[in-house]
């Protein structure tokens, strides 16, 4: 049971960070939004614009990440927010005046790199500012920037998209960063281990403060807490259809039947509403199940996965105007938003304090890297093989390959919480130090 409470401050400080957040998840989910009049505009192939939106940026955002969760554990937090998103703001302000692959490929490069600041040193500060038994649910309220990002984004290009056009969007987005990065300048970095009970602040003296050390730590760390490795293993299948899913509006017009900007609003509209449902009641439900049953937050999350997969994989076959097409959509979207709170918060929970900020940005590479780069390359290469081989709708099959792969996360999951509640009943037993 936790006797430490979070500060008043608490609530405002992960409502600017969530705020933050939805601002990133727009300007990195506009590409995707405006998927078809970028390839179209730019003259890109299906593999070109996999690479924009998979390798391009999730190869310098994911191992940039590990170097900024470094940094998180060591420097001022809000600030090196700040610098990651001057950088991203103004990348993303020049990706509006790109006239070639090569041109917004360098741009989407850096945006990777100004983004990685954010999510170690923000996942950091949460934890530094909600105790365990609450963590689940503030990290649940901050990664609703997830749905609300990247569903703006598809209602920005459904609606501001024909009025001012995709170059113009980007520029603006790109505008309202470089605002609400000075804001950070003047934010008060949360007290290291606030959080933590004596117990654990304690064994945090034991911890090594060179970069040698730190990988020792976390190397250690991972190699013994099997549930820690398998909730990340998890966390990496389940980025892989979110990878192919930077095809998702291409895919909707090119062989779903919609015109061309017809379906953004309504997409975005119901990612906003079910992603935002599944990102606030994943977090919730998952500090529920784990206060209650046994295996923790992975356990219902492999629960909850499980009995949305038929959903998904109907959406996949069903006509675009029946109902369970929408619901398809739906389920698919609250499922993968569901996954931020009990994940990132088991991680958190498995780590100790002054390693939080880099074992976040380890799991970032995984997720990113071997996930969702993996996800939206493969997807854009098997559809252009396909497409050369006369396949009926490429890219549905391309897409549906990345779906099956995703069912490797439940089963991460099961098994993470198989030996998290090991580990909690040897804990229990007498005579256990």
């Amino acid at each position: 049971m936790d006797h430490v409470k979070a500060s008043p401050r608490a609530m405002s400080f992960l409502l600017f960070l969530t705020l933050l957040n939805i601002l990133n998840m727009v300007d990195r989910t506009l590409i995707t939004s405006f998927g078809t009049a970028i390839i179209t505009d730019l003259e890109l192939s299906d593999s070109q614009f996999g690479l924009l939106t998979g390798p391009i940026f999730v190869f310098f955002y994911s191992i940039m990440g590990l170097f900024m969760g470094a940094l998180a554990d060591r420097v001022h937090r809000p600030r090196l927010i700040a610098a990651g998103l001057i950088l991203w703001s103004a990348l993303t302000a020049l990706s509006g005046m790109a006239k070639s692959f090569a041109q917004i490929g360098v741009a989407r490069l850096f945006i990777g790199v100004g983004e990685s600041a954010m999510a170690p040193a923000a996942l950091s500060m949460i934890a530094d500012l909600y105790p365990k038994a609450r963590r689940g649910t503030a990290t649940g309220i901050y990664y609703l920037g997830v749905p609300l990002g990247a569903g703006g984004s598809f209602i920005v290009a459904g609606i501001l998209g024909p009025m001012i056009g995709w170059r113009n969007c980007f520029m603006l987005l790109g505008a309202i960063g470089l605002v609400l990065a000075v804001v950070l300048l003047f934010l008060k970095d949360p007290k290291r281990g606030a959080m933590e009970e004596a117990q654990d602040a304690k064994q945090e003296d034991l911890i090594g403060g060179n970069w040698r050390s730190i990988a020792s730590d976390v190397y250690s760390i991972v190699k013994s807490t099997p549930a820690l490795a398998w909730t990340m293993i998890g966390a990496v299948f389940l980025h892989i259809p979110l990878g192919a899913g930077q095809f998702a509006i291409v895919w909707l017009e090119r062989e779903r039947g919609f015109g061309v900007g017809e379906i953004s609003a309504v997409y975005g509209l119901i990612y906003i509403v079910f992603g935002t449902a599944g990102t606030f009641l994943g977090g919730i439900l998952s500090d529920w199940y784990q206060a209650r049953f046994k295996g923790g937050r992975v356990r219902f999350l492999a629960y909850l996965m499980l009995g949305i997969t038929p959903l998904l994989i109907s959406f996949r076959f069903v006509d675009p105007s029946s109902a369970l097409f929408y619901l398809g959509m739906a389920a698919g979207m609250f499922s993968v938003s569901s996954f931020y709170g009990p994940a990132f918060s088991t991680v958190q929970d498995l780590t100790p304090a002054r390693l939080r900020g880099v074992m976040t940005g380890l799991l970032l590479v995984a997720c990113n890297l071997l996930g969702l780069g993996i996800g939206a390359m493969m997807t854009g290469l098997l559809s252009d093989a396909f497409s050369a081989n006369a396949v009926f709708e490429p890219l549905t099959k391309a897409l549906l390959t990345a779906d099956v792969l995703s069912w490797g996360a439940p089963a991460s999951f099961i098994v993470a919480s198989i030996y998290l509640e090991r580990s909690n009943v040897k804990a229990r037993a007498p005579g256990f130090a």
